[in-house]
């Protein structure tokens, strides 16, 4: 008897917590959109225009900041480049992207799909925690506590997204985002993406080969097909450029020497109770349409709860952004601080993947313009002593040692690589080529 409750519970709780997660996730466009749809589908919902809309003087002005901050390329790759995926073993696929989300395309296909409702059910609340590559952010564990889920469910609920389109997606890390999307019965290729996956960048073929005991050929032959699968299966879904003109999630203003942090109300619709439904409950006498009605409220009460538990965690982590990101916002992009996720799961209190999926697709207005969320993400360079330096501190050494090199002898990136080494910044050749080219400086041979 309590297990059937306990089942019949998680069926109940699953897809509620897979709302909130989803709501979560919603920037201002996306959230006004979804309310428009509960409207439609529920009839006590109704609907109340954005407090404030901005006037068109406002909007042509964000407009202007937001397309002059695409002039800048690192601002989309800061806080997203990854050391090790400059010097991947496998090649980047590129495809046309689609407008649709990723996250969308899933649950399209999970509702198509035959199976039980309960492992449809917890399939949703996984999709949460896939991240814009296809990857899953959190462990099972995680996700079956937050789901209030068993460890059976979690782990039925994977399977079924790892089953999806696109092949690969769900993996908790490349080796399975390429087992995934490997023939099950390409044992030579399976080992190689399980046991020497870093070997294939060094093409050494006549030594991966002696290490499997195969031919050179099979072992090349299986290195090529590894290279043509995806590291990044869901890139391609919702990738498209970014509008010119945006809606800023938060706005950031200061004061002297305080900053305002707020919320934009003006970006969706205030959902509400229909008075007139809320008054035909108290009056009728037919208990069907009472319990009718009082299932559609239940249900808009969870979405207003769900909506305002978004907006008080993408305030406090905005607001701890604001404070570990001070000097950007006193003096500028290039006094940009290291910052990770964790440090501000850690001050907010709340679990990592929490805070990505608050700051996934949000925007922040402040002074100096119009910025995703993720670009105060910044990961450091390591120095010799534990110290670190931002990509934007390396980046514009890299620019000043370019402009101070002789300009008969211009200096390679090996060159430029040796010196911020000497400088207490290791940092690789191939890094320090992607950092010149992202500054629009070109190769040494073409500074004569």
């Amino acid at each position: 008897m309590e297990l059937g409750l306990k089942i019949t519970q998680n069926q109940v709780l699953a897809p509620q917590m897979e709302q909130s997660v989803r709501i979560l996730q919603m920037d201002s466009a996306q959230l006004s959109e979804y309310l428009k749809e509960v409207m439609l589908e529920n009839p006590v919902a109704e609907l109340e225009p954005p407090r404030a809309p901005e006037k068109k003087k406002d909007l042509a002005l964000r407009k202007l900041e937001w397309l002059e901050s695409q002039t800048v390329r690192e601002k989309e790759n800061v806080g997203y480049y990854d050391e090790e995926e400059a010097d991947s073993p496998i090649e980047k696929t590129v495809a046309a992207p689609t407008d649709r989300s990723l996250a969308d395309h899933l649950l399209t296909q999970i509702g198509m799909a035959r199976a039980e409702p309960a492992v449809a059910a917890s399939a949703r609340f996984v999709v949460g925690f896939v991240d814009e590559n296809g990857y899953l952010t959190a462990d099972l564990e995680e996700i079956a506590q937050e789901g209030n889920l068993s460890a059976e469910q979690s782990e039925k609920g994977l399977s079924l997204v790892q089953n999806l389109d696109p092949s690969g997606v769900g993996a908790r890390d490349l080796t399975e985002c390429l087992l995934l999307q490997l023939d099950p019965e390409d044992r030579l290729a399976r080992q190689i993406a399980q046991e020497f996956l870093q070997e294939i960048a060094k093409k050494n073929y006549p030594g991966l080969a002696r290490q499997l005991g195969v031919p050179e050929e099979e072992a090349e032959q299986a290195v090529r097909r590894i290279r043509k699968l995806n590291p990044k299966p869901g890139a391609l879904y919702g990738r498209h450029t970014p509008p010119a003109y945006i809606t800023p999630d938060v706005v950031v203003t200061n004061f002297g020497d305080r900053y305002n942090v707020m919320l934009c109300e003006f970006g969706y619709p205030e959902i509400r109770l229909s008075p007139s439904y809320l008054k035909m409950a108290r009056e009728t006498d037919d208990p069907e349409v009472s319990s009718y009605i009082n299932n559609k409220v239940s249900q808009i009460n969870w979405v207003i709860k769900c909506i305002e538990n978004r907006n008080k965690t993408l305030l406090e982590v905005s607001k701890a952004i604001v404070k570990r990101q001070e000097r950007f916002f006193r003096y500028g992009p290039q006094y940009l601080n290291i910052l990770r996720m964790r440090e501000i799961a850690e001050m907010v209190g709340m679990h990592e993947s929490t805070v990505s999926r608050a700051v996934r697709d949000k925007y922040l207005q402040c002074a100096h313009g119009v910025y995703p969320l993720r670009y105060f993400f910044v990961k450091g360079i390591e120095g010799d002593g534990g110290e670190g330096a931002s990509s934007h501190e390396v980046k514009a050494r890299i620019r000043q040692i370019i402009e101070q090199e002789d300009s008969q002898k211009p200096l390679s990136d090996q060159k430029i690589a040796d010196q911020l080494s000497e400088e207490g910044m290791s940092i690789s050749r191939r890094t320090v080529t992607k950092y010149r080219e992202g500054l629009g400086i070109p190769r040494s041979g073409d500074r004569k």
